[in-house]
């Protein structure tokens, strides 16, 4: 929000110097000898994509989860996976440590949607961990190979040979790690030689610790085909993956495809699945092209959620539909520049650029000034989309995890002229924990032809930064024309649809948008309401607002029926020592 300058009343002895100003011909703050403090320029957060760089073809790399998938959870694979077209699900080996998951008939259930999964070994064992002796550990290795061959599945994606050893290894175990670690590749190099091995699965990126271990690897012959640490501390990822990168020069290995097999935001289970805090790493797993990523396990009273995308068993929060936004996403992905590269809660994010499809589009979130915005250049790259393009910005809300969304606001829509092989869209009263996206299509085709106006696009949007919504209304206009208008538009929820009902989230704001470009449409933005509040909108130049329906999913589920609650000691454990690293 813009702050206005305080202007200081007049005092005693006031009236006498505001005549003698009048006889000098000096009028307002002069004449009382004071001046208004210039107005502070208003933050902009600016993200710039340039689709003339692709970083590889789009693989959704970070779009799976940790024991986001069960047995028989979620239970509609076709309209609740198959949508985010997930690249990799992290699994137990068995209904051990974990009671739900096992991975054998998990990679059988979402074979059918493109996705991976990762067997977790050390899971076949109790606690964090308890090891009992390495015949035990190989006629259990030998059980998993068994089925995974038995079942006839090809996905699974690699075996991962321990979990945080950093800090689940126990001194007293009867070897070291490097040797456990050793004996264990190659008995599975033996069993299973066709599916790769990773590791390995440091709770953060322990630089001297995963050096050691690939040393030891070096010299040993076991190097694993995919290495993997965990990202759940806010740490300094693009950091994190220059200095392994730099490592593996040092040691003279790889490079190895990087597997970040649990990933969150600081705020673990508070920001688990949230857009805000997702989209800032996996704008850097795309940018730095990680292979794979899953989301964390925070919400250990509820597994099968798909990383909390899910608000209930059956019902999608806004999470799932910034996922799904994408699992939309095809053809290349492209270069992307935040404002702070190093940052894993400052607002950035990744982009792609179908050809094919004849479509672009910008995923984006995180800590922002309240005004954001994203600089598409490099149109000539994609000369299908013409001298003018339509622009269409999106925006799911996140409320908390349990808070039900049944769809996604339009803020905006409308054509807009390339100007200087750019353009430029800008999103008023974002916030920090909700998505946006931007979805960029030819109007007309043809070759693109700059044109010589500058292109700008302005999108209202949800304002407060706790997620409860704002009151700016944007616009959706063409730069150096006619100042655009905006009409409120505004849904609310009704309850018969769905049976979603507002818990008091207090999100009452309407965001809306018009346009003044050539063949614009306005979009409307939705609000929470009460259970029996009537759908509402309305409409500029005969199209019709779209929104949302938001409300809070109850919880089902009992989590001492799955024995998740025994679990949470251990989740505490595993807590601290991740302190003790950071």
């Amino acid at each position: 929000m813009r702050r206005q300058g305080a202007v200081e009343l007049p005092r005693r002895g006031s009236t006498l110097r505001m005549k003698r100003a009048r006889r000098l011909g000096l009028t307002g703050l002069a004449a009382l000898g004071l001046t208004l403090p210039a107005k502070p320029a208003e933050a902009v957060t600016t993200l710039t994509v340039d689709l003339s760089t692709p970083l590889g073809p789009v693989t959704h790399a970070a779009s799976g989860s940790l024991y986001g998938v069960t047995e028989t959870l979620p239970a509609d694979v076709t309209g609740l996976i198959a949508p985010l077209h997930p690249r990799m699900f992290n699994n137990p080996a068995a209904d051990v440590q974990q009671p739900v998951g096992d991975a054998i008939v998990v990679a059988g259930r979402v074979a059918p949607t493109g996705a991976q999964v990762t067997i977790r070994l050390a899971d076949w064992f109790t606690g964090f961990y308890t090891f009992t002796s390495m015949t035990d550990w190989f006629n259990k290795i030998g059980q998993t190979v068994s089925r995974r061959k038995a079942a006839g599945l090809t996905n699974i994606y690699a075996y991962e040979i321990w979990n945080e050893p950093n800090g689940t290894w126990a001194a007293s175990n009867p070897l070291s790690f490097n040797d456990f670690w050793m004996q264990t590749f190659a008995q599975l190099r033996q069993l299973d030689p066709t599916i790769k091995i990773t590791g390995p699965s440091t709770n953060v990126y322990d630089q001297a610790y995963i050096s050691s271990l690939l040393s030891f690897c070096k010299t040993n012959n076991c190097l694993p085909d995919i290495v993997g640490w965990h990202e759940l501390e806010g740490a300094n990822l693009t950091g994190d993956i220059q200095n392994y990168r730099a490592l593996e020069k040092t040691l003279g290995i790889g490079p190895l495809p990087i597997s970040i097999n649990e990933y969150s935001g600081p705020g673990h289970i508070d920001v688990e699945g949230q857009p805000g805090a997702s989209a800032p790493l996996i704008a850097k797993f795309e940018r730095f092209g990680v292979d794979s990523a899953s989301i964390s396990f925070w919400d250990v009273a509820h597994p099968g959620r798909l990383g909390s995308l899910l608000a209930t068993n059956t019902t999608t929060n806004g999470g799932w539909w910034f996922y799904k936004w994408y699992g939309d996403m095809a053809g290349n992905m492209v270069s992307t520049t935040p404002p702070t590269p190093s940052s894993a809660t400052v607002l950035d994010g990744f982009a792609n650029l179908d050809s094919t499809g004849q479509s672009g589009s910008v995923l984006f979130g995180g800590t922002n000034d309240g005004t954001v915005q994203i600089v598409v250049k490099g149109f000539q790259a994609a000369p299908f989309f013409g001298s003018t393009v339509h622009v269409e910005v999106d925006h799911t809300p996140f409320v908390s995890r349990t808070t039900a969304v049944s769809a996604i606001n339009v803020l905006s829509s409308a054509d807009v002229a390339v100007s200087g092989d750019q353009i430029t869209v800008t999103v008023n009263g974002a916030n920090g924990t909700d998505g946006y996206r931007v979805l960029i299509t030819p109007v007309g085709g043809g070759v693109a032809d700059a044109g010589s106006d500058a292109a700008a696009v302005d999108a209202g949007a949800k304002g407060d930064a706790g997620g409860q919504g704002g009151k700016d209304a944007g616009s959706v206009s063409d730069a150096g024309s006619r100042d655009a208008t905006a009409d409120d538009a505004s849904s609310v929820a009704d309850a018969s649809s769905g049976g979603m009902t507002d818990a008091g989230s207090g999100s009452d704001a309407a965001s809306s948008s018009s346009s003044s470009s050539s063949g614009g449409s306005s979009g409307g933005g939705s609000s929470s309401g009460n259970s029996d509040a009537d759908t509402a909108s309305s409409s500029d130049g005969g199209n019709q607002s779209s929104g949302c329906s938001c409300g809070v999913g109850a919880r089902s589920g009992n989590a001492a029926t799955f024995g998740w609650l025994a679990l949470l000691p251990l989740l505490a454990l595993r807590r601290k020592r991740r302190a003790a690293w950071r």
